[in-house]
């Protein structure tokens, strides 16, 4: 881990917050998340080397000349994933008095006034114990994706004109998130037994069964959500790895009574997959789960449970 002059943490340039920036097989150059984040920085007159970036690739993306325009730097070369990033960036925050933690995936495209709307939403909530995350809107090619409300088998997204502290259950997607640092700390940091997908269903739970709020931000943000696209962006691994996450989440958060549900969903995802996609391993990967938990629609498929 390399991490900027010391000097430049108390600074606190960004009014509390510590962006935490992920990458995975990307330069930060070809970053949009990066270099969105540089302009609006820019643009508001904050300091461009506040950013933290986490390093998930096996070969460095980083240049020591990149490494020293950053605040905090750390390469994974055995991808511990979102969590393990998302769980070193909570240590600097809460060794360094960083109120908030701004969760950031690597595809994201930035409006330039994102700078100055986190630090009007982290200033507006500070002192607001009970929301424990602010989120921005987030589309993908202008469809809503985030943040949704939870209803019983269904995520319908809010709509843009919904702004402030919801009283429903939500979930929303990690990257432009803001989340209380004291929060993440008091349910013991981010799970391991997330590490990439689903950690986002999974936080969003633990502060709905907390009692906590989550504040929705006027922001609207662009991201490429590249499991959208199972035909030409997921391959075989990282479908497998989406689909156990999902399944560990929902068969152990989720009422029995949504199982059927699930089951039904899946039983659609598989026919999708083998008569439009043609895909016929991920197609079998989706039956044997819907045998796996249909024989077993108590058991949890949490790792560790």
């Amino acid at each position: 881990m390399m991490q900027a002059p010391k000097e430049l943490i108390p600074d606190m340039s960004l009014d509390g917050i510590l962006p935490i920036l992920v990458l995975y097989n990307s330069t930060l150059e070809n970053s949009s998340t990066y270099r969105s984040f540089l302009t609006s920085s820019h643009y508001c007159l904050a300091d461009q080397r506040a950013i933290a970036v986490y390093d998930n690739s096996l070969v460095c993306q980083v240049s020591d000349s990149e490494r020293s325009q950053l605040l905090a730097y750390k390469h994974d070369p055995n991808n511990g994933g979102l969590s393990a990033a998302y769980n070193w960036a909570l240590s600097l925050a809460l060794n360094h008095g960083f109120t908030w933690l701004l969760l950031l995936d690597q595809d994201s495209e930035l409006p330039i006034s994102i700078v100055r709307e986190l630090k009007h939403d982290a200033y507006t909530y500070d002192c607001c114990d009970e929301v424990a995350a602010v989120v921005p809107h987030v589309r993908d090619k202008k469809v809503l994706l985030s943040p949704s409300r939870v209803k019983y088998g269904r995520l319908p997204a809010f709509p843009l004109t919904q702004a402030g502290v919801s009283d429903h259950q939500l979930t929303a997607i990690n990257s432009g998130a803001l989340v209380r640092s004291s929060f993440v700390k008091s349910i013991g940091g981010f799970s391991s037994a997330y590490p990439l997908d689903s950690l986002d269903h999974w936080l969003f739970h633990q502060i709905h069964m907390t009692g906590k709020k989550v504040a929705i931000s006027e922001s609207v943000i662009e991201h490429d959500l590249s499991v959208s696209d199972y035909r030409r962006k997921v391959s075989l691994a990282r479908y497998r790895s989406i689909l156990s996450s999902e399944a560990a989440f929902i068969t152990t958060y989720k009422s029995k009574a949504e199982i059927p549900i699930y089951l039904l969903r899946l039983s659609f995802q598989t026919l999708k997959q083998l008569l439009l996609y043609r895909n016929i391993k991920m197609a079998r990967l989706t039956y044997a789960l819907i045998l796996d938990i249909a024989a077993h629609p108590s058991r949890s498929l949490e790792r560790g449970s």
